[in-house]
């Protein structure tokens, strides 16, 4: 069931518990759903509208803190040494989560971390935003034991979107995903970006490719580089810059020995883990953004390259299709065929003129869809929507 939720006019302020990560530091958030979270309370508490904690579960963390980002509260609760599969179905951190939840007793619970997938039966009003589907991301990664671990893992996504009563998809791809699986009401929510990537002044240096993400096999990291010396030896002046580091070190081996087998020692770069200025920094100075991912629902890189007027190739996979418009913003191609990868590059270094009028377009859809305030008010809507009624 699809929901649409239209603007109503000025309430009151509605207490929201938002359940995610939450980076101790809020203006260097690791990775997406970090800075969603950030972008998002930030964004519901600029409304005037919304009265915001956010929980985290830390497993590091022995005693809990509360602490306050501007107008946003933050409960830092101890998380649990148990493997995360069984924690969140009966562990002590479900348990910790649940309890303070119900002491904060909150007009709606809005949950994004994995835990929220099996909290459909908390007896408070819950929405749970799906961020990324574990089974396939285990697969695309090539994990340890990821047969076991995606078998695992999808009994949980199953039971748990069963439990659901409330879901927010981030692209039709998630929803498409999910329909079969539950009989929730789904609500279609694009991610917010920061607002700091809207004020990017694009300054691209001319062949500047930027990668941004984990390496790895989801990633398609040794992909990149196989399509990028494909691209360098058509004659292009280029440099390709990846902007993240890599979990398993012997990846990292690999990355580098594919590196040094193509001839790319003075053509790649290896920034390892950048923070905010530093990768606001890398977006000015990037001729295109390159995601051949082989799995993502809705990649923050994709979304921040947009805001920051950067065009975009990635893959014609997942939820990738529904960020990116053909020929307008960005490029689509196979994550497997170095060759069609390479041409589109080309044809971006080659062109900076192009390069240029796509960036412009990326970014108004960007104001569109991913600017923090649209997002939040129709988050607000949902909210309202959920608190209001009779079966929750």
């Amino acid at each position: 069931m699809i929901a649409k939720v239209e603007s109503s006019g000025p309430h009151r302020p509605i207490r929201v518990a938002l359940f995610s990560r939450y980076p101790q530091n809020p203006t260097t958030p690791r990775g997406g759903i970090e800075s969603v979270t950030v972008a998002l309370a930030r964004a519901l508490v600029r409304t005037g509208e919304a009265d915001v904690t956010v929980l985290t579960l830390e497993s590091a963390r022995r005693h809990g803190s509360a602490e306050h980002d501007g107008g946003v509260r933050i409960l830092r609760l101890p998380g649990s040494r148990w493997p995360q599969w069984a924690d969140v179905h009966f562990g002590p951190g479900r348990a910790r989560l649940v309890r303070q939840l119900l002491r904060l007793g909150p007009d709606v619970v809005h949950t994004h971390e994995t835990h929220g997938l099996l909290l459909g039966d908390l007896p408070l009003p819950h929405v749970f935003t799906l961020h990324g589907f574990d089974t396939e991301n285990l697969r695309a990664d090539e994990a340890s034991l990821r047969r076991v671990r995606a078998w695992l893992w999808g009994r949980a996504e199953r039971r748990g979107l069963r439990q659901q009563r409330h879901v927010i998809s981030i692209t039709p791809y998630v929803r498409r995903r999910i329909e079969p699986l539950t009989d929730a009401t789904i609500y279609d929510v694009d991610n917010p970006v920061d607002p700091c990537f809207f004020d990017i002044p694009p300054q691209p240096l001319h062949g500047r490719v930027l990668c941004v993400g984990w390496l790895n096999e989801r990633k398609n990291s040794l992909g990149a580089i196989d399509a990028f010396s494909r691209a360098a030896n058509n004659g292009t002046p280029a440099r390709l810059v990846f902007a993240g580091t890599a979990k398993d070190p012997a990846f990292e081996i690999r990355v580098r020995s594919r590196i040094h087998e193509r001839g790319l020692q003075d053509r790649v770069e290896l920034l390892g883990h950048v923070g905010r200025e530093a990768l606001m920094a890398e977006f000015a100075r990037a001729s295109v953004l390159l995601l051949p991912s082989r799995q993502e629902n809705a990649p923050m890189a994709v979304s921040e390259a947009m805001a920051a007027g950067v065009p975009v190739v990635a893959s014609n996979r997942c939820g990738m299709p529904y960020m990116i418009d053909e020929d307008r913003t960005g490029f689509l191609v196979d994550p497997d065929d170095p060759a069609q990868i390479a041409d589109r590059l080309h044809r971006l270094l080659a062109n900076p003129d192009l390069a240029l009028r796509m960036g412009a377009a990326a970014r108004q859809v960007a104001l569109e869809r991913f600017h923090p305030d649209p997002v939040a008010r129709k988050t607000l809507e949902i909210y309202r929507a959920i608190a209001g009624r009779v079966d929750r």
